[in-house]
């Protein structure tokens, strides 16, 4: 009878190694500890690039949903929240993705999916103040992200 024990030691590493990065790359993504205490997700500048101008979108489409809840717009409402909504995470880069911590990608996903709610609220006739309500909740999201995260160039944190 053979010995078997050397293949499952082998096995056993081998499965360590592929749980260890997968814990890596799914629940820490590419970090590192910032000057400043936040967590700082260490990108390419072109998928920094990305990062902040999706940020820039969803502050740009804030703003026009605000202007729109004060002009009783609910259209241009639920047309604004709709284009920032769950659809545009679909358009992120997988190694990207890979390379945000889990967290992170929890508060980026919970709030394209709260676009999405203030656009079914704003296309259900829902009063303005309910969903400035549900917009003012949603920005936690974005404070939590600056509070906890940063996005450095190559070789300078704190950004």
């Amino acid at each position: 009878m053979k010995n078997t024990l050397p293949h499952w030691i082998t096995i056993g590493l081998l499965s360590a190694i592929i749980l260890g990065a997968g814990f890596k790359f799914i629940v820490l993504g590419s970090t590192a500890k910032g000057d400043d205490g936040r967590t700082a997700v260490v990108l390419e500048p072109a998928e920094r690039q990305a990062v902040l101008g999706e940020m820039r979108v969803l502050l740009e489409t804030t703003q026009v949903i605000v202007e729109a809840l004060a002009n009783d717009d609910l259209p241009t409402v639920d047309k604004a929240a709709r284009s920032v909504g769950s659809a545009a995470v679909s358009t992120m880069d997988f190694n990207l993705r890979a390379k945000l911590p889990l967290a992170f990608k929890k508060l980026g996903f919970g709030t394209h999916y709260a676009f999405d709610e203030i656009a079914d609220m704003a296309k259900e006739g829902k009063p303005a103040s309910a969903i400035q309500k549900k917009l003012a909740e949603t920005m936690n999201n974005c404070i939590a992200c600056h509070t906890s995260y940063q996005l450095p160039s190559k070789g300078l944190a704190g950004s």
